[in-house]
Protein backbone atom coordinates (compact mmCIF):
# COMPACT_ATOMS: atom_id res chain seq x y z
CA UNK A 1 0.00 0.00 0.00
CA UNK A 2 2.71 2.57 0.95
CA UNK A 3 4.30 1.31 -2.77
CA UNK A 4 1.35 2.35 -4.35
CA UNK A 5 0.93 5.61 -2.43
CA UNK A 6 4.26 6.79 -2.99
CA UNK A 7 3.98 5.92 -7.04
CA UNK A 8 0.89 8.06 -6.97
CA UNK A 9 2.44 10.96 -5.19
CA UNK A 10 5.78 10.65 -7.43
CA UNK A 11 3.22 10.58 -10.74
CA UNK A 12 0.84 13.32 -9.27
CA UNK A 13 4.09 15.34 -8.70
CA UNK A 14 5.10 15.10 -12.27
CA UNK A 15 1.71 16.29 -13.57
CA UNK A 16 1.41 19.04 -11.59
CA UNK A 17 4.86 20.09 -12.36
CA UNK A 18 3.81 20.02 -15.98
CA UNK A 19 0.88 22.24 -14.86
CA UNK A 20 3.18 24.73 -13.22
CA UNK A 21 5.42 24.89 -16.01
CA UNK A 22 1.93 25.99 -18.93
CA UNK A 23 0.67 28.28 -15.97
CA UNK A 24 4.04 29.60 -16.24
CA UNK A 25 4.39 29.66 -19.67
CA UNK A 26 0.35 31.35 -19.86
CA UNK A 27 1.22 34.07 -17.46
CA UNK A 28 4.14 35.33 -19.36
CA UNK A 29 2.47 35.08 -22.55
CA UNK A 30 -0.51 37.13 -20.48
CA UNK A 31 2.00 39.77 -19.25
CA UNK A 32 2.74 40.58 -22.75
CA UNK A 33 -0.14 41.19 -24.26
CA UNK A 34 -1.49 43.28 -21.34
CA UNK A 35 -2.54 46.56 -22.26
CA UNK A 36 -3.61 48.03 -19.07
CA UNK A 37 -2.51 47.49 -15.47
CA UNK A 38 -5.69 45.88 -14.76
CA UNK A 39 -5.74 43.36 -17.25
CA UNK A 40 -1.54 42.63 -16.04
CA UNK A 41 -2.46 41.99 -12.52
CA UNK A 42 -4.25 38.49 -12.36
CA UNK A 43 -1.00 36.88 -14.62
CA UNK A 44 1.36 38.86 -12.28
CA UNK A 45 -0.70 37.46 -9.52
CA UNK A 46 -0.18 33.81 -11.09
CA UNK A 47 3.51 34.01 -11.65
CA UNK A 48 4.21 34.48 -8.68
CA UNK A 49 2.33 31.81 -7.21
CA UNK A 50 3.42 28.97 -9.87
CA UNK A 51 7.43 28.84 -7.85
CA UNK A 52 5.58 27.62 -4.31
CA UNK A 53 3.34 24.77 -7.11
CA UNK A 54 6.49 24.01 -9.14
CA UNK A 55 8.42 23.44 -5.53
CA UNK A 56 5.83 21.35 -3.88
CA UNK A 57 5.60 18.97 -6.88
CA UNK A 58 9.61 19.10 -7.43
CA UNK A 59 9.49 18.00 -3.46
CA UNK A 60 6.90 15.20 -4.08
CA UNK A 61 9.17 13.61 -7.06
CA UNK A 62 12.28 14.13 -5.82
CA UNK A 63 10.89 12.46 -2.29
CA UNK A 64 9.05 10.03 -3.73
CA UNK A 65 11.45 8.77 -6.20
CA UNK A 66 14.15 8.34 -4.27
CA UNK A 67 12.11 6.02 -1.94
CA UNK A 68 10.48 4.23 -5.35
CA UNK A 69 14.47 3.73 -6.70
CA UNK A 70 15.62 2.62 -3.65
CA UNK A 71 12.86 0.45 -3.00
CA UNK A 72 13.92 -0.98 -6.62
CA UNK A 73 17.65 -0.67 -6.51
CA UNK A 74 17.67 1.67 -9.32
CA UNK A 75 18.90 4.80 -7.72
CA UNK A 76 22.13 3.71 -9.88
CA UNK A 77 21.37 3.07 -12.89
CA UNK A 78 22.30 5.06 -16.14
CA UNK A 79 18.55 6.03 -16.81
CA UNK A 80 18.41 7.23 -13.41
CA UNK A 81 22.02 9.36 -13.48
CA UNK A 82 20.70 11.03 -16.09
CA UNK A 83 17.75 11.84 -14.62
CA UNK A 84 19.93 13.52 -11.93
CA UNK A 85 21.68 15.61 -14.44
CA UNK A 86 18.40 16.76 -15.89
CA UNK A 87 16.81 17.47 -12.85
CA UNK A 88 20.33 19.97 -11.68
CA UNK A 89 19.91 21.46 -14.94
CA UNK A 90 16.17 22.57 -14.30
CA UNK A 91 16.78 23.40 -10.95
CA UNK A 92 19.90 25.97 -12.63
CA UNK A 93 17.61 27.35 -15.07
CA UNK A 94 14.73 27.86 -13.17
CA UNK A 95 16.51 29.31 -9.94
CA UNK A 96 19.86 31.17 -10.79
CA UNK A 97 19.24 31.84 -14.22
CA UNK A 98 15.62 32.76 -14.28
CA UNK A 99 15.67 34.84 -10.59
CA UNK A 100 16.83 38.22 -12.52
CA UNK A 101 14.39 38.41 -15.33
CA UNK A 102 11.54 37.23 -12.75
CA UNK A 103 12.36 39.84 -10.47
CA UNK A 104 12.97 42.38 -13.03
CA UNK A 105 9.28 41.38 -13.90
CA UNK A 106 7.72 41.70 -10.17
CA UNK A 107 9.78 45.09 -9.46
CA UNK A 108 8.15 46.33 -13.07
CA UNK A 109 4.69 45.00 -11.84
CA UNK A 110 5.18 47.99 -8.91
CA UNK A 111 5.31 50.85 -11.21
CA UNK A 112 1.85 52.79 -10.54
CA UNK A 113 0.01 54.22 -13.58
CA UNK A 114 1.59 53.06 -17.00
CA UNK A 115 4.00 50.75 -15.74
CA UNK A 116 2.23 47.97 -18.08
CA UNK A 117 5.27 48.90 -21.00
CA UNK A 118 7.31 48.01 -18.44
CA UNK A 119 5.79 44.90 -17.56
CA UNK A 120 5.40 43.88 -21.02
CA UNK A 121 8.91 44.34 -22.10
CA UNK A 122 10.04 42.95 -18.60
CA UNK A 123 7.90 39.66 -19.63
CA UNK A 124 9.30 39.69 -23.10
CA UNK A 125 13.15 38.79 -21.79
CA UNK A 126 13.86 36.06 -23.78
CA UNK A 127 15.71 34.17 -20.65
CA UNK A 128 11.87 33.31 -19.05
CA UNK A 129 10.78 31.58 -22.13
CA UNK A 130 14.62 29.66 -22.58
CA UNK A 131 13.97 28.73 -19.07
CA UNK A 132 10.19 27.20 -19.87
CA UNK A 133 11.61 25.60 -22.93
CA UNK A 134 14.43 23.85 -21.15
CA UNK A 135 12.31 22.91 -18.51
CA UNK A 136 9.35 21.62 -20.54
CA UNK A 137 11.76 19.79 -22.56
CA UNK A 138 13.97 18.07 -19.90
CA UNK A 139 10.63 17.07 -17.70
CA UNK A 140 9.44 15.25 -20.70
CA UNK A 141 12.95 13.55 -21.60
CA UNK A 142 13.05 11.93 -17.54
CA UNK A 143 9.60 11.16 -18.01
CA UNK A 144 10.70 9.09 -21.14
CA UNK A 145 14.10 7.79 -19.42
CA UNK A 146 11.51 6.61 -16.49
CA UNK A 147 9.62 4.50 -18.92
CA UNK A 148 12.72 3.31 -21.13
CA UNK A 149 14.62 2.94 -18.64
CA UNK A 150 17.82 3.14 -21.36
CA UNK A 151 21.47 2.43 -20.65
CA UNK A 152 24.08 5.43 -20.52
CA UNK A 153 24.47 6.19 -24.20
CA UNK A 154 20.57 6.01 -24.68
CA UNK A 155 19.98 8.10 -22.32
CA UNK A 156 22.34 11.38 -23.30
CA UNK A 157 20.82 10.80 -26.43
CA UNK A 158 17.92 11.12 -25.27
CA UNK A 159 19.24 14.51 -23.35
CA UNK A 160 20.77 15.55 -26.20
CA UNK A 161 17.60 15.27 -28.16
CA UNK A 162 15.61 17.43 -25.66
CA UNK A 163 18.48 20.28 -25.89
CA UNK A 164 18.52 20.23 -29.52
CA UNK A 165 14.40 20.62 -29.02
CA UNK A 166 15.08 23.34 -26.96
CA UNK A 167 17.54 25.87 -29.45
CA UNK A 168 14.79 24.56 -32.42
CA UNK A 169 12.19 26.40 -30.98
CA UNK A 170 13.80 29.13 -29.46
CA UNK A 171 15.34 29.65 -33.03
CA UNK A 172 11.92 29.50 -34.45
CA UNK A 173 10.80 31.91 -32.34
CA UNK A 174 13.58 34.29 -32.35
CA UNK A 175 12.52 35.16 -35.69
CA UNK A 176 9.27 37.50 -34.66
CA UNK A 177 10.48 40.69 -32.75
CA UNK A 178 8.15 41.39 -29.64
CA UNK A 179 5.74 44.22 -29.69
CA UNK A 180 6.63 44.51 -25.97
CA UNK A 181 9.86 45.41 -26.89
CA UNK A 182 8.87 47.61 -29.71
CA UNK A 183 7.19 49.60 -27.54
CA UNK A 184 9.56 49.60 -24.60
CA UNK A 185 12.17 51.34 -26.83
Amino acid sequence: MIASLTLFAHIVGMLTLFVGLGLEWASVNGLQRSSTREQALPWLRLVTMVPRVSGIAVAAIVLSGFYLGARVGVLGNDWMRASYGALLLMAIVSGPVSRSPMRALKLAAGVPADGTVAVRAAAANPILRLSLRIRFAFGLAIVFLMIAKPAAGESLLVLALAAMATIATSLTRRATRSTAVEGYR
